[in-house]
């Protein structure tokens, strides 16, 4: 991983979302020549069983044209322009142009994933990448349990619908999946205030969860979380940079 020392990672969110088209090939590459340690992305899957990177499951807000992909054939979501003349890339597409030291966050997309696709997404991975510089992350905790039991690392994805099933099932879910980060949202300040962010940020790690953010725009938002962050992930990936190396 391009990260040196106790510096939090930097991860360009879709990769260079703030500046290019997201989730392309061409963003990816931006952010990585920008300075970012590696990229996060979203994957889900067609009807003719092709992992593509794309964070909805319809293509209504990145092109002109809409498609629901769990019902469109590959094909046709690659005659799409989503920006720039990019298209909707393939898993292996990305994996092939990522530099073997930039750290990849894959987000699974449950709208799209099912459980039964942990094996062949793994198996595709395990063919090109090191896992040291990998992680799964998901809000759905079924999609990250075959991706902990193979010992790949996980990051469990938490936000508001995390509240709305309740303390206990949180607890539950932690207990049974054991991931190796919780991956929270830049908010967690705001929402519960300084001192009660702080405490519970610390009692996390004290249980030995490593802490990624999502999404840090600005060196303000950043600088509370540094303390607890092992992985900031941004859209602006040229000011969280800079401000890491003040």
């Amino acid at each position: 991983m391009r990260n040196r020392g106790a510096r939090p990672v930097i991860l360009g969110h879709r990769g260079y979302r703030a500046r290019f088209p997201e989730n392309t090939l061409l963003a990816f590459r931006e952010a990585l020549t920008a300075g970012a340690d590696g990229i996060e992305c979203d994957i889900q899957k067609t009807v003719d069983g092709r992992y593509v990177v794309i964070h909805d499951p319809h293509t209504g807000r990145v092109a002109a044209s809409r498609r629901d992909v769990a019902v469109t054939p590959y094909a046709e979501l690659r005659s799409l322009d989503v920006g720039s003349q990019e298209r909707i890339p393939l898993l292996e597409e990305l994996l092939g142009m990522l530099p073997a030291d930039a750290y990849l966050d894959l987000e699974l997309k449950e709208e799209t994933i099912v459980a039964a696709d942990c094996a062949r997404i793994g198996e595709i991975l395990d063919a090109v990448r090191d896992r040291s510089a990998l992680m799964i992350s998901s809000f759905h905790a079924p999609l990250l349990t075959w991706f902990r039991k193979h010992g790949f690392t996980v990051g469990y994805l938490i936000g508001e619908e995390t509240a709305i099933h309740g303390t206990a099932a949180f607890v539950g879910t932690l207990l049974r999946l054991r991931p190796q980060y919780l991956n929270l949202p830049r908010e967690v300040f705001e929402r519960l205030g300084e001192r009660r962010a702080r405490l519970l940020l610390r009692f996390l790690r004290l249980l030995g969860f490593s802490l990624l953010f999502w999404t840090v725009n600005t060196p303000a938002a950043a600088l509370p979380l540094l303390p607890h962050a092992r992985i900031i992930v941004t859209d602006e990936v040229e000011a969280l940079v800079r401000m890491r190396e003040d």
